[in-house]
């Protein structure tokens, strides 16, 4: 069960992105797997403007709990990093780090409520957002409403955050043919032409972290 969620989002310089990726998949991954607790990674390349100086990334660690990541916390393994590590973490910019515990899965093809191992999929879409003070209201809708209309393929996971500038997740998993009408589902996530109740959960939500964004498997490999 993918019970926690370590989440880095950054940007990477595009002229170093060469050594840091093989460095992050082939170092700094296995690295974290060896800490007690850590149980599974994924890195992810957003998808976005090629031209762009800096590419943007989300890298996931799984943990059994919450707990795994603050026993050492993030800022206590900070100043025990290598000089490569200090090296490779200086090409990243405007990074997101969360600690997420997860509420519930969906498996969109079967229907049902269930667990999952953990995030492996090809692509993924990922909100972040706040419902300023609404938040049993948004649950509601999101099981209730947007499940039903906007979720029905692949696998869902809301995820609850407890660092960082942003309180609510919802990662979706789908392969690479699906990736066009998830973006645009979550990108409209509250639009108001679904239902009245979309409409109601647009007037409070706000993505403080950015807008929805879809992202390609880059670690690991193609199955």
């Amino acid at each position: 069960m993918a019970a926690a969620i370590w989440m880095i989002i950054y940007d990477l310089d595009r002229a170093h992105s060469d050594r840091y990726l093989q460095w992050f998949n082939e170092v700094h991954i296995p690295e974290k797997l060896a800490r007690p607790g850590y149980t599974w990674a994924a890195h992810y390349k957003i998808v976005a403007d090629d031209d762009a100086a800096d590419s943007r990334y989300i890298a996931l660690f799984g943990g059994t709990d919450s707990s795994v990541f603050y026993n050492p916390s993030p800022a206590q393994i900070k100043p025990g990093q290598p000089p490569e590590t200090r090296q490779m973490m200086s090409y990243r910019s405007n990074s997101n780090m969360l600690i997420l515990s997860e509420e519930w899965v969906f498996d969109g093809d079967s229907g049902s409520l269930e667990t999952s191992p953990c995030i492996n999929a090809e692509s993924i879409s990922l909100a972040l957002f706040n419902a300023n003070g609404n938040d049993e209201n948004l649950g509601a809708w999101l099981v209730q409403d947007y499940l039903i209309n906007s979720a029905a393929a692949g696998v869902t996971r809301k995820l609850l955050a407890s660092t960082g500038s942003v309180r609510h997740a919802v990662v979706h998993e789908m392969k690479p043919p699906d990736a066009p009408l998830i973006a645009m589902t979550l990108t409209t996530i509250a639009d108001a032409s679904s239902s009245d109740w979309s409409a109601q959960v647009s007037d409070y939500l706000d993505y403080p972290a950015g807008g929805p964004v879809i992202a390609r498997r880059v670690w690991p490999g193609a199955d």
